[in-house]
């Protein structure tokens, strides 16, 4: 699950200091491990993302529900509105290749996101799962392949974590050296 938020020019402090105290909040109201990340390097600077891995769609309306009925919270969502440009979309994604390792410390991820061609879902996915165990063997790092469940229909995505930003560079690199990857691709 992933939500994101765009936000309103000025303020910054302010609007980090809100982002950072209500996923905290959201954590301990619904026990989930939801995490806060913003583009960096990438399109959609000054973008918020929440994101949690959930075993399944029950466990993510509970948490809603939670959310929704805890007066704090809500009072908090309210407040942080001053720092938003428009409102939030979600997304649900499945992950149809590896498996999110809550073990591991991610400072870092990299999304990369398509949307396979009409009539070729089933072989874009086949596809995306060779794309993602190649990328593994090269950035020597876990790669999930998922496919979205909601919003734009065929739309699948890459998903990498990395521990800190020399961890990054250094997969980036190994993928870039890697010319047989390039051409499968």
């Amino acid at each position: 699950f992933r939500r994101r938020a765009r936000l309103a020019p000025g303020n910054t402090r302010a609007a980090m200091t809100w982002a950072t105290e209500i996923t905290e909040k959201a954590n301990q109201i619904t026990g989930l491990n939801i995490g806060l990340f913003a583009p960096t390097f990438s399109p959609g600077v000054g973008t918020l993302s929440w994101s949690t891995f959930v075993p399944d769609l029950p466990t993510i309306e509970a948490a809603n529900d939670k959310l929704l009925v805890d007066d704090a919270y809500v009072s908090m969502l309210d407040a942080g509105a001053k720092f938003a440009l428009g409102g939030a979309d979600d997304v649900l994604l499945q992950i149809v290749h590896g498996a999110p390792d809550a073990s591991r410390q991610i400072e870092y991820a990299t999304t990369v996101q398509t949307v396979c061609a009409s009539g070729s879902l089933t072989k874009g996915v086949e596809l995306g799962i060779e794309i993602a165990q190649r990328a593994e063997k090269t950035l020597g790092t876990p790669v999930l392949f998922a496919t979205a469940t909601t919003g734009s229909y065929g739309e699948v995505s890459w998903i990498s974590g990395y521990a800190d930003v020399q961890a990054l560079e250094k997969s980036q690199q190994a993928l870039a050296a890697d010319a047989k990857f390039a051409e499968f691709v």
